[in-house]
């Protein structure tokens, strides 16, 4: 059988067996055998067809795999990208805040914003 398959995917025909007389067993396999033979033509053979039908398949089959993973791993993606960009200071500073100083209360997002733009430009920022 995968002789017969091989040989169909590189377009050689198969002469010992007809198509119409040998089919799939399942009854849906049956109706997408029939859709693709409905879809060949002798300029575009029975094989082409087997292999494009195939091929997207594959390409389904390739990206519900990457969109499961992504699906599965966009929160730790998020947090990552926020960590790098800086987004969650404000959060890891309240987290922090709340750890080493749990008798005071923390700086607003805007105070918070303001001290850090401060501490960022104040002084000399240079190797020389």
């Amino acid at each position: 059988m995968a002789k017969r398959l091989n040989n169909l995917l590189r377009g050689q025909s198969d002469e010992t067996t007809s198509h119409s007389t040998r089919s799939p067993k399942n009854g849906n396999q049956v109706a997408g055998y029939a859709a693709l033979r409905a879809h060949s033509t002798p300029s575009q053979p029975f094989a082409l067809c087997l292999r494009r039908s195939l091929c997207r398949a594959l390409h389904l089959d390739l990206l519900a795999t990457v969109l499961r993973w992504f699906n599965a791993n966009r929160i730790k993606f998020w947090r990552t990208l926020r960590e790098l960009s800086g987004d969650d200071g404000f959060d890891r500073y309240l987290s922090l805040h709340a750890v080493a100083h749990p008798d005071t209360t923390p700086l607003s997002r805007s105070a918070w914003f303001a001290h850090e733009q401060q501490q960022k430009w104040t002084g000399i920022k240079r190797c020389c």
